[in-house]
């Protein structure tokens, strides 16, 4: 039986919580025999998905179609526009809460098109391992009278799946400390202009010499938004956490890892400062306090947090606390175009993860979208 020892980053997941779950709206109707062949071709390759998390490690499974796929036939239409909370109540629970293994599928069919709603737990993997499974999901169950195309493409997208590359690591079973389950929240919506953020950028860049990313500055948008929306509660500092992809700085991962390729960078204000910055000061505090990140720093990163882990008889890692900061999460690159399974692209994307004092950053034509949960 095969068993693949978790990482250091994993561990912020193993209590089951941050869940990466999207809808995603097709127009015109999926062929779910295809999708269903699909996933069981690629139960091998992404055999981890498919596994259960047990003392440390993912353990394989033997496949079993019902306990990670579902299919669910409306008689209504699916409508798209509204309110993103009314969108997010409609859907939220069409997965099961508590998922037998590590991934869920349900296709929803409507009389207007199909909704597929895949459901990851973040133990097995992080947002970009999400897409690059669900791409290569696509590319199989498409129809193809090329000869040996679909062993091809599995062949290709072959994932590397060693989640501990840089170092030996083997987490104790320790007890874990759940997060606090937040049941009031609002989901927001705010559209910022491409336009706006180009020219606030050229002119922080041109003013200090620096290198201010499009998501430094959203990042610092967030951060000022989701504090003014409750400093009444906040009476001494505020944390902005950020995870980073590391795969393209650390070649032991790479584009093909399929894990959590991720480092959170932390960055603290006082209230005070939070009150009076600038958000051109404070996305140009956010790069300026962002560390250098190669396989020699990583590898120090992940010892680091081994330590830490090793200190406690509970494991208490977690990738942000709602009571006293934010989470950002930049999905400005969702690789939709690739999410074809052979109708065309989704024509909405919307997602189902949620958690108090979390944002996602997304790209929407001449816009970015600024989802905020408060």
């Amino acid at each position: 039986m095969q068993r693949l020892p978790i990482s250091e980053i994993d561990t912020y997941f193993v209590n089951g919580n941050y869940p990466i779950e999207f809808l995603f709206y097709y127009k015109n109707a999926l062929n779910t025999t295809a999708i269903r062949k699909a996933l069981r071709r690629l139960t091998t390759a992404f055999w981890p998905l498919f596994g259960l998390y047990e003392n440390g490690a993912i353990i394989a499974q033997n496949y079993r179609e019902d306990d990670y796929f579902s299919e669910t036939k409306y008689e209504n239409t699916f409508e798209a526009g509204g309110d993103a909370m009314a969108l997010w109540e409609r859907y939220k629970d069409v997965n099961p809460a508590e998922m037998h293994g590590l991934f869920f599928l349900h296709v929803l069919q409507f009389k207007n098109g199909t909704a597929l709603v895949p459901k990851m737990n973040h133990l097995v993997g992080d947002g970009y391992s999400y897409f690059y499974f669900l791409a290569v999901l696509a590319a199989m169950a498409q129809n193809s009278f090329v000869p040996f195309k679909k062993f091809a493409i599995r062949h290709l997208a072959m994932p590397k799946l060693n989640r501990t590359p840089l170092q030996p690591f083997q987490f104790r079973n320790q007890k874990i400390q759940q997060s606090l389950i937040y049941e009031n929240f609002r989901i927001v919506n705010e559209t910022v202009a491409k336009a706006d953020v180009a020219s606030a950028l050229d002119h922080l860049n041109g003013e200090h010499n620096a290198r201010v990313s499009v998501n430094d500055y959203l990042s610092a948008m967030v951060f000022q938004k989701t504090y003014q929306a409750q400093k009444a509660r906040h009476t001494g500092q505020f944390t902005l956490s950020i995870p980073m992809d590391v795969r393209r700085y650390v070649p032991q991962l790479g584009a093909k890892f399929f894990g959590n390729g991720l480092q959170f960078h932390r960055l603290t204000l006082e209230r005070a400062a939070l009150n009076t910055i600038a958000t051109e000061d404070l996305a140009l505090k956010i790069r300026k306090s962002v560390p250098v990140v190669d396989s020699s720093m990583y590898t120090q990163y992940l010892a680091d947090l081994e330590v830490k882990i090793s200190k406690s008889e509970e494991h208490a890692l977690l990738p942000y606390d709602p009571a006293t900061g934010c989470l950002v999460t930049n999905l400005t690159r969702m690789p939709l175009p690739k999410l074809d399974f052979g109708g065309g692209a989704p024509s909405l994307s919307f997602p189902l993860t949620t958690g108090k004092n979390s944002a996602a950053v997304f790209a929407d034509g001449d816009n970015f979208l600024l989802r905020l949960v408060y």
